[in-house]
């Protein structure tokens, strides 16, 4: 009995020093594989409040997703609004409020003040601020400030901005803001007035306005610029003119790439999914598109600001 025991500790031991020895070849000591960590929520979910830079996994919203969104913009937006309107596969049965020469400032006018130039909606002039609440809508996106920023400058912009932001949650306290970054203008319509250089200056202050408050940022920008950080000229519909508006292609670019940012933000807030210890964290797209111009397939590209802008005001002629 005691030789038998003996045998089996003497096989139990040759197992053992076979397992230490597994990872190693010629009797040199291999690295061995580390066990990929578990995915964090950092990793995998970036806040809501970050601009479109967050799983590139997420597929792209469908346009009904928007059947209960309304846009408030000026005339950049007012194109949108006829684009989607022949084409329902944009962005679905959204609803616009928007006016040409519409500002964050002149927003916030009474309905009667003198030269006032607010929306109308189903026959009836009605303040940015009302949007949600006369529409029903549960999503509000506002796009403005183009005319404003040449004249009052980025930082008071801004400070009208947050009025108008506090003003649309008041008549309606639950609605989810999307704030878009104000879109380029062609290279040659630039001026020491109103130029590229002062609308990302105000986007940068509307985007940490946003990841302060929490409401959902969107860069339109990036998605638009050429590689020089202008509008790309394929997309603006006025390069005789202003240098801002967009064409149908330009449109259906920035309604492809507001599918594909609310679906990442979506995707970022919601809580991360079982899934195996060795999964690798979906990578985020970060890098600018500048330059990218065929967005017109509904890529999923991302950026690095955040917005699509209107109609800048011009005192002379408008």
């Amino acid at each position: 009995m005691k030789k038998w025991i003996a045998i089996l500790l003497a096989a139990l031991t040759v197992t053992a020093l076979g397992a230490c020895q597994t990872g190693k070849k010629d009797g040199k000591a291999t690295d061995l594989p580390a066990a990929a960590a578990a995915p964090t929520v950092s990793e995998t979910a970036a806040p809501a409040t970050e601009a479109v830079a967050v799983s590139a996994q997420a597929a792209p919203v469908d346009a009904s997703w928007f059947d209960d969104a309304v846009f408030v913009g000026d005339s950049v937006t007012l194109a949108l609004d006829y684009a989607c309107s022949g084409d329902k596969s944009l962005l679905g049965n959204a609803q616009f409020v928007c006016a040409q020469s519409l500002g964050y400032h002149n927003a916030l006018w009474d309905l009667n003040a003198e030269g006032a130039v607010h929306p109308t909606y189903q026959g009836n002039t009605i303040l940015s601020e009302t949007a949600a609440e006369v529409t029903g809508a549960d999503k509000v996106f506002v796009m403005l400030g183009m005319n404003d920023i040449g004249t009052y400058g980025a930082d008071d912009t801004m400070e009208e901005a947050k009025k108008l932001a506090d003003r649309i949650l008041s008549h309606s306290p639950n609605v989810k803001l999307y704030f878009q970054s104000t879109t380029p203008m062609l290279a040659d319509k630039e001026s020491g007035w109103l130029n590229n250089d002062k609308i990302t200056a105000f986007n940068e202050l509307l985007k940490a306005y946003c990841s302060e408050k929490g409401y959902a940022y969107i860069d339109v920008y990036h998605q638009v610029c050429d590689a020089s950080g202008a509008l790309n000229p394929a997309y603006c519909s006025d390069p005789d003119n202003q240098g801002i508006h967009f064409t149908v292609d330009g449109c259906t670019a920035w309604a492809n790439h507001l599918k594909a940012a609310v679906a990442q933000l979506e995707s970022a807030t919601e809580p991360p999914t079982d899934a195996p210890a060795t999964q690798a964290p979906a990578a985020a797209e970060t890098a600018s598109h500048a330059g990218n111009d065929s967005l017109t397939d509904g890529s999923t590209a991302s950026s690095d600001d955040g917005m699509v802008e209107i109609n800048y005001y011009v005192p002379d002629n408008q």
